[in-house]
């Protein structure tokens, strides 16, 4: 059923990347979805672990638009006032344990914002490593990607990671950072 929604899904962003609604665009999509539902087994086996939460959802793209429409303001600041407030440095954060698929949302959120920038991910334990143009409050950007992270896990995350999130909230953020010369 998962792999329905996911096929309607390609179809639709198909149709959206052509521009023009036709009989031709729709039986090319479709074909196309086919293809990459039917033939990349590794897709099939993470739909079905995955689950959408509609409310969850809502946070997690609300928080979203808030964050883009706030970097936007402070980069928009940034280059019509006098004199600079950049202070860039680079921050490394430990994230809750979820998905590769959870990490990759979070890393792509965070390249979307004008400001930040995803350098790496790594494994055991999850840790994103980000370029940040304004590091003026370590524990302020801290909390931002974990926010971020912790509704994504509540919108796409398995059971299990929704589950294991409430013991590592308990715990809390770590991160280290460098500053960039």
């Amino acid at each position: 059923m998962i792999s329905i929604w996911f096929a309607a899904m390609l179809v639709g962003v198909w149709l959206l990347l052509w521009g023009t609604f036709s009989v031709a665009n729709v039986l090319s999509g479709i074909a196309v979805a086919s293809i990459i539902v039917l033939w990349i087994p590794e897709l099939r086996l993470s739909l079905k672990e995955t689950h959408l939460r509609p409310v969850a959802l809502g946070r997690f793209v609300g928080l979203v638009v808030f964050d883009l429409l706030r970097a936007n303001w402070v980069v928009t600041r940034e280059i019509l006032t006098k004199g600079s407030n950049i202070r860039t440095g680079i921050v490394e954060i430990e994230l809750p344990d979820c998905s590769d698929e959870v990490v990759t949302v979070v890393s792509n959120v965070l390249g979307l914002a004008p400001g930040t920038m995803p350098i790496e991910v790594r494994r055991d334990p999850v840790r994103i490593t980000i370029h940040v143009l304004h590091l003026h409050d370590l524990g302020q950007i801290r909390n931002d990607v974990y926010r971020l992270t912790e509704l994504a896990i509540k919108a796409f995350g398995s059971e299990e990671s929704v589950a294991a999130l409430g013991s590592q909230l308990a715990v809390g953020p770590t991160s280290t950072t460098r500053r960039l010369r």
